[in-house]
């Protein structure tokens, strides 16, 4: 059990880093960001004794990390509350499709350009870790795919 623990700790953080859309959106942006957690780096630790990171192959990653979280702000912010601008609009004016819309295509841009933000913070990380890490933990991540997909989780 504990090796499942730390593989998905490992999983989070691969997962964070490589621009999966629901980082920054939903349930865990409200728990996962902003408060006490401190996301995926609480699992770097796991990771680095898994993987057998260095410590230096550590702080790289965690200065990628904080990169991507800081070139992601904007973006973030423009996501938060996006649903109740679009309702918010449609209030004051049923019939105003148009704003409501332009509100929508911000959100899809300000989405995209965080996905994309976090695709190259995953590649840079994952460029921290030599061949064997990185084979070591895609065969870690298709273990865990595979116990999500038989419902062991």
């Amino acid at each position: 059990m504990t090796r499942v623990l730390k593989a998905s700790g490992i999983v989070a953080v691969v997962l964070a880093l490589a621009a999966v859309p629901f980082v920054y959106a939903g349930v865990h942006q409200r728990h996962g960001h902003g408060g006490g957690d401190m996301g995926p780096l609480a699992h770097l630790a796991a990771a680095q004794k898994e993987l057998g990171l260095s410590d230096a192959q550590v702080d790289q990653i965690k200065v990628i990390m904080k990169e991507a979280h800081e070139s992601n702000a904007q973006f973030r912010e423009q996501l938060h509350g996006g649903i109740q601008s679009v309702i918010s609009t449609l209030i004051k004016n049923p019939n105003d499709i148009a704003a409501a819309q332009a509100i929508i295509d911000q959100q899809t841009q300000a989405e995209r350009q965080l996905k994309s933000n976090l695709l190259n913070a995953a590649s840079k990380a994952l460029n921290v870790l030599t061949p064997d890490q990185r084979e070591k933990l895609g065969t870690m991540i298709a273990e865990h795919h595979g116990r999500f997909n038989r419902g062991l989780f």
